[in-house]
């Protein structure tokens, strides 16, 4: 018993030291993602009509809950039935078990840093297009924005709760695709499908 809890002391500050060098990796990345996706943003959205901003938000918003969805997926996938479902393709297998074992990493990845970029960018869309329909309609100085803040946050919101449903009961279908679409074989599908159109 002695032993045992020597070795689990032992590796709590392995876990805790993981956690923190991971940590010190991923604030920087989203900083500057952040800021890059808010410059662009705030240039495509000053001068983009409103169907432009309007499309952007839109994309933005699917992809912050697609991502999510994928960060709960990995954490709650059977890797047997990851493999099951791959046919035991070599390739995607890897890929797919590369994603389980980095499965903290690929949920702060997918949840946290696309979520966060999404976020300044659905911001700037739900900003930009506000501004337009006050100038359109010359009313809803102080109302509009506020509505159109909050409708983007309910969408989103509620759009990542249904995801994280869909996600958790179909977690192992979630990797598998995205196993498929990250495997060279299946980018070069996608390459062959874009050249015969």
């Amino acid at each position: 018993m002695r032993k045992k809890a020597k070795t689990a002391a032992k590796n709590k500050p392995s876990c805790c030291s993981f956690s923190a060098a991971w940590a010190m990796k991923i604030t920087p990345v989203t900083f500057c993602l952040s800021m890059v996706s808010s410059v662009f943003s705030q240039l495509v959205t000053t001068h983009a009509p409103t169907a432009v901003s309007v499309m952007l938000l839109l994309i933005m918003m699917a992809l912050s809950v697609i991502f999510d969805g994928v960060g709960v997926a990995v954490t709650s996938c059977n890797a047997q039935a990851v493999k099951k479902f791959l046919q035991y393709d070599a390739k995607r297998v890897k890929i797919a078990m590369e994603l389980i074992a980095n499965a903290e990493k690929v949920n702060s990845v997918c949840a946290d840093v696309v979520g966060d970029v999404c976020g300044v960018l659905s911001g700037a869309c739900g900003a930009a297009l506000a501004a337009s329909l006050i100038i359109k309609s010359g009313c809803g100085h102080g109302w509009l924005p506020i509505l159109t803040a909050a409708t983007i946050a309910g969408m989103t919101v509620g759009g990542k709760a249904f995801m994280k449903g869909v996600a958790v009961k179909n977690a192992d279908k979630y990797i598998v695709l995205a196993a498929k679409i990250l495997s060279p074989r299946g980018r070069r599908k996608r390459k062959e499908k874009e050249k015969g159109k």
